[in-house]
């Protein structure tokens, strides 16, 4: 299995959206998948769940240990399934962070699981314990962000956690990208930004527009491909995914 953190410690960078539609895309292509919600907000569960009503969530993967297997649940799409979160899981923060084991919990509750090709992880928009475990868990990491200066700003302190990480626990991990969401063409500010996050890594050619069409899929409580798949943002999102996963065979 390929395991994917979506992150970026800024709020609204699109972390969610790429992670529900790139999770719901693989899918869609035969992929088994998996869509692990780890932030306590909960947002890209409340596309495939009620989180008012979840019996089990990722609280009890933290609070009592359980594999990551005994948290999954089925999605409209066959292929998908969602390890669902709710504020409650806000409770573990703190109490998960004091002990030795605690950036390990996700990895060692994913030892067993079989018969999945993909997990993606909807990182909360901070460097909590929960990102620092979906980290120390995954292959790579995709950084949605945007066009905009404090984006930028934003971004050393994520790699030095992700350097600290590759260093001390798991040498394996790798940026696989950044990802242009939101994006306003042809503006001067565009134009400048994308040379500089070039210097940090590779940015996908393909991006995401600026558009009405995201917040409504959120309404309906869908991907954009469910939505309307004829929108420029599904066409888009179509488009990204076959350059990651063409990335991922280099």
């Amino acid at each position: 299995m390929i395991t994917i953190s979506v992150a970026n410690q800024k709020g609204g960078e699109g972390k969610t959206t790429t992670s529900i539609n790139l999770a719901d895309g693989l899918a869609k292509r035969g992929f088994r998948t998996i869509l692990l919600d780890i932030d306590p907000q909960g947002n890209s569960s409340g596309i495939h769940t009620n989180t008012d009503r979840l019996e089990i969530s990722m609280f009890d993967l933290f609070h009592k240990k359980l594999p990551l297997s005994k948290i999954l649940q089925p999605t409209k799409n066959e292929n998908l399934f969602i390890a669902p979160s709710n504020i409650k899981l806000a409770e573990m923060e703190t109490m998960s962070s004091n002990t030795v084991e605690a950036p390990f919990i996700l990895r060692d509750s994913m030892e067993e699981l079989e018969s999945y090709e993909f997990c993606i992880i909807d990182c909360p928009p901070s460097l909590s314990i929960f990102t620092i475990n979906a980290l120390v868990a995954s292959n790579f990491v995709l950084i949605p962000l945007q066009a905009e200066k404090f984006s930028v700003d934003g971004i050393a302190g994520l790699q030095q956690t992700i350097t600290s990480i590759q260093k001390r626990i798991n040498p394996q991990l790798q940026i696989i990208g950044a990802l242009i969401t939101q994006l306003k063409h042809h503006t001067i500010l565009t134009k400048t930004i994308i040379p500089v996050l070039d210097k940090f890594f590779k940015v996908f050619e393909n991006s995401i527009s600026d558009g009405v069409a995201i917040g409504e899929s959120h309404l309906a409580k869908c991907s954009i491909f469910d939505y309307n798949n004829k929108s420029r943002q599904a066409k888009e999102y179509e488009s990204f995914i076959e350059e990651f996963l063409n990335e991922l065979k280099k």
